[in-house]
Formats: C-alpha cells, structure tokens, sequence
C-alpha cells in the first residue's frame, strides 16, 4: 500500500565512500578480484576469482600462499610474489601477463593481471588487492599496415586445417621461408613444403600472398596456435 512517501533514491557523495567496504564492491563483479596481505598471503576472493583460479570446491584458501593452492599454476609463485612486492613499492601498482592453465576447465591461455598496494590510514602498506581479465594479443602487422586493429584469437576460424597445419599458416604469414619454419616446429624442409602445398590446396591457392589473402578473409590472419603458449609470468617492467 502506498503511504503517500515516495522512496529516497540512494546515491554517493565523497562523504559516504568510507561507509563502503571494498568487498562489497568486489562481489557484485564478474571479473575475478581478489586481496592479499602483505606477506602475499591470499585473504580475499571473489567467485570470479575462485573460478579463474581454478580453486578446488571446499578449499580453504584464505591465509596460503601461491606455493600452497592445489593448482598447476602455484608452480610460478616465486614470480607472483615478486608481482606482489612490485605492486607495493608503487604507487602505480603492477602489470603482467600470466600463462597458464586458468578457470575451471584448465584452458591455457594468458591473462592480464594488475595488482595495487592497500594502504591504511598512516600510508602504511596493508597488502595488495588485484583483478585479471583475458588478455587480448593485437596484431602488430595490422597496425603498421594501416589494417583495422585487431585482436590474436587462440581459437581457429575455420576447421579444415590440423592442428599442425594451422602453426604451418601461423609462420607462413608471417612471410617466413620453409627452411626458417622447419626450424621451429622441428620438420624437416620437405615436411614443412609437403604441408604448405596441401594447406594451398585446401585455401584454393598458389602463392603465399593468395594464403594471407584468404586467411584475412576468414579470419586466420588473428590466429595464433595454442601451442605456442607457455606456462609463465610476462612482467610489464
């Protein structure tokens, strides 16, 4: 029933900001975000967070350190560690980029993460609050083209190529030689022509510039195999 009062809407001043926890505002998010203390001591996580960490159902992970969660990616704390004191000497936090076997289904693929110092009221340095998102490769070729920007998927466009022929594609359009690729995925010269030939096949092609013609038709030209990645931390500095 309608007393007549029509309900206050609420909003935010500077003056009400200390009322409100950062927790609250990490738990509406659904990007992962998450607190440590300032001996890299896990105290906080959101669901994304858990999610994205892979963390085991039940799993208590408020006070461990990296080295101490039951994932694969706990094999590069030293790194994430030496990410949380970089984070806490600056005031502009810290960047990386970590590689790695993420979210529940343990797909490798690298995410960006930043990490900021938590202060207290004398500016002392309570620990480190971070979040992470995917990270999105952007083809450099494209730029100093003058091509739209784009973005490196780790997912193929098209299905009629193996997962060999596809790292093949990805060396091809960078316009190295049969003999530069065969260095690489370690084939022989011959391999790496036998491949070529019935990638060309397949593309409906005869030159190398026909191939990136139709892999920037189908979106092949933004694709790089999975299998290039590597479990690691990439820091920003």
């Amino acid at each position: 029933m309608d007393d007549g009062k029509s309900k206050e809407k609420k909003t935010i001043v500077l003056d009400s900001l200390e009322s409100i926890p950062l927790i609250s505002v990490m738990e509406h998010v659904s990007i992962p975000w998450g607190i440590k203390n300032n001996e890299s001591k896990f105290v906080y996580m959101n669901q994304a967070a858990m999610n994205f960490c892979n963390i085991p159902k039940g799993f208590d992970f408020e006070g461990r350190l990296d080295s101490e969660i039951p994932v694969s990616w706990s094999e590069l704390a030293p790194e994430l560690q030496e990410h949380d004191r970089k984070a806490e000497q600056s005031k502009e936090g810290a960047e990386i980029i970590e590689t790695a076997h993420f979210g529940r289904d343990g797909i490798l693929a690298p995410w960006y993460c930043a990490k900021f110092p938590i202060h207290d009221s004398d500016g002392n340095v309570l620990g480190t609050t971070f979040y992470a998102k995917e990270f999105n490769f952007y083809s450099v070729y494209d730029f100093f083209n003058n091509l739209k920007p784009s973005v490196i998927t780790l997912t193929p466009s098209v299905d009629i190529f193996t997962e060999r022929e596809l790292e093949i594609i990805f060396y091809a359009i960078q316009r190295l030689t049969a003999k530069e690729i065969a260095s690489r995925p370690c084939l022989s010269y011959r391999t790496v022509q036998n491949l070529l030939n019935g990638i060309c096949i397949k593309a409906q092609t005869t030159s190398l510039n026909g191939l990136i013609e139709y892999c920037r038709t189908v979106g092949l030209n933004d694709y790089m195999p999975r299998s290039l990645l590597k479990q690691k931390v990439d820091f920003f500095w």
